[in-house]
């Protein structure tokens, strides 16, 4: 089975969830959440499979890590930062409501905002989860802004992620 056949078989389950695909409609560091969690994952799910980890459960926690619907991530006031610390908890609730989760998924969602959070991630595929996200973050912020060279090698990560 190709990587794009076995990742797409762990994504289904989640984007035939009505809910999880109402993300789309969340704008999300300058696209949408269903974008972001979806590089996120593809990421997350290259790395865990070289790396030979439960690239099964690393899929899971990425795709879920950041499941809210609510718009809070586009505050310009004060309370951004209670938001960012207080976002993976919702996230988790919100998955344990539609899925079942392991220890590990659980873990994901919780750590990937560390070191904001105190939630420090426990396992390999945590880990894996929580700087996939920066650095997917750091180019959905930076996209337009960077420079010819930054710009390019987001672009070849990115490409490379797409199978």
């Amino acid at each position: 089975m190709k990587n794009k056949d076995i990742f797409y078989d762990i994504y289904s389950e989640f984007y035939n969830v009505n809910k999880f695909r109402e993300l789309k409609n969340v704008v999300h560091h300058g696209t949408n959440r269903l974008e972001h969690i979806t590089r996120v994952a593809k990421l997350s799910f290259i790395i865990s499979r070289k790396l030979n980890l439960d690239y099964i459960s690393c899929t899971r926690g990425a795709i879920l890590h950041d499941f809210f619907t609510s718009e809070d991530a586009n505050r310009s006031d004060g309370k951004y930062r209670d938001f960012l610390k207080k976002h993976p908890i919702q996230a988790l609730t919100n998955s344990k409501e539609y899925f079942e989760l392991n220890e590990v998924e659980s873990d994901i969602i919780l750590s990937h905002m560390y070191p904001i959070t105190k939630e420090k991630p426990k396992y390999a595929e945590s880990k894996v989860v929580c700087i996939t996200d920066k650095l997917v973050s750091y180019y959905e912020f930076f996209r337009y802004q960077l420079n010819f060279t930054a710009n390019f090698a987001f672009i070849f990560l990115l490409k490379f992620i797409r199978f």
